[in-house]
């Protein structure tokens, strides 16, 4: 079990550097259109779908990263005053909610990006095939939900959260 783990904290190693190359990409891009722009009036077509997709692809691939660092917006103030094995109920219904939900929205991101597949459709402008980052988008959330339930594991074998 400890090599899965070992090798679901690579990947989401590798998906936040992934993330963090989204992000550039994304400030390049949009830095290098405002100048293009402004210096020779000839703006860089289909901008505003690269820099969408990137920002889509930089939130999706820093999901398991912002989950196993606990940076999550949470209400943690009512906790925080509730005894440690309380708490730790607490987090266990979450968890298990969470996975629950992230699994259903893997499982019909997956299913979407299948019938997008089939139709045939693409971006507007660049006419590019939108399922492949939505497949990328559904991958992230099933990283997503093993690094859920990695957690709930740890919590029956008394594994450090």
């Amino acid at each position: 079990m400890n090599q899965l783990w070992n090798f679901l904290d690579l990947l989401q190693d590798k998906m936040k550097m992934l993330a963090a190359a989204s992000l550039m990409g994304m400030s390049l891009m949009t830095c290098s259109d405002v100048f293009l722009r402004a210096a020779f009036n000839k703006p860089i077509f289909g901008t505003e779908e690269i820099v969408s997709i990137f920002a889509i692809l930089s939130v999706a691939l820093a999901l398991p990263y912002c989950h196993k660092k606990d940076v999550h917006f949470g209400v943690e103030i009512f906790v925080k005053l509730l005894p440690r094995k309380v708490a730790g109920i607490i987090r266990l219904i979450t968890d298990i909610c969470s996975l629950t939900l992230i699994l259903m929205i893997s499982w019909s991101m997956i299913r979407y990006a299948g019938t997008m597949s089939r139709s045939g459709v693409v971006s507007m402008n660049l006419e590019l095939p939108m399922y492949y980052f939505i497949y990328v988008m559904g991958f992230c959330f099933v990283v997503f939900s093993l690094m859920i339930l990695k957690d709930i594991v740890q919590f029956f074998t008394g594994g450090v959260q």
